[in-house]
């Protein structure tokens, strides 16, 4: 004769009953977590350079580029093809005026073109390139040089300050390089100095092996 069952065995059979329903089922499949992914912001829009450019009205400007009634540059545009490979800006910079043009002023050559403003505008790189100078000299004041390939340089003087620019490092056409300012050993007004330089750096003398161009009246035939 068998023994009573106990009056926990009904909770006992129905355990097991459970754990056989249990084993009988498949394996759990372990979900991972989604991966993260970054999203990296939109890159920084590039300046849009200026599409036209005026000579200073209240200036006596040196080696004035031919203008019309209103002082605009006739036959101005944006952008200059330099070597047949490098895209250029013809005014690397936020807003101003043509306050003195390229060749001969003071018995000297000017290489460049002085752009003028009142304000300290941003100035920007003119092209993609590498920084190879960023000096203070007494006739530059702060002098940024920016090397785009192909035998293409551009020059930016009087800047108020680099603004982080190092030698060595990569700018974007468009990026901020500094500050107009008046930099230089003897007064002057606030503007840039700016020039488009062709041709292999000098061992010794740097930039100033260069070949300048005109900025404003280079049609791109080099």
């Amino acid at each position: 004769m068998n023994p009573p069952l106990r009056p926990f065995a009904p909770y006992l059979l129905l355990a097991a009953g459970i754990a056989g329903i249990y084993a009988l089922q498949p394996a759990p499949v372990m979900v991972s977590a989604p991966e993260v992914v970054e999203l990296l912001p939109p890159p920084t829009p590039t300046f849009a350079f200026p599409v036209s450019m005026a000579l200073c009205p209240t200036l006596d400007v040196a080696n004035a580029p031919p203008s019309d009634a209103s002082l605009h540059i006739i036959g101005y545009t944006a952008l200059v093809e330099v070597n047949a490979a490098v895209m250029l800006a013809r005014a690397p910079v936020e807003q101003a005026c043509v306050s003195s043009g390229f060749g001969a002023r003071n018995g000297q050559t000017h290489t460049g073109i002085d752009y003028y403003n009142l304000e300290p505008v941003s100035i920007y790189a003119a092209g993609d390139g590498t920084v190879r100078e960023a000096v203070t000299r007494a006739d530059f004041g702060n002098m940024l040089i920016i090397d785009h390939g192909h035998g293409v340089f551009t020059r930016y003087a009087h800047l108020d300050n680099f603004d982080g620019m190092e030698v060595g490092g990569a700018v974007l056409s468009g990026q901020i390089i500094g500050v107009m300012g008046n930099t230089a050993a003897t007064t002057i007004p606030r503007h840039l100095h700016y020039e488009i330089l062709t041709g292999d750096w000098g061992e010794l003398s740097g930039s100033f092996a260069l070949t300048p161009i005109n900025p404003v009246a280079f049609t791109g035939q080099n």
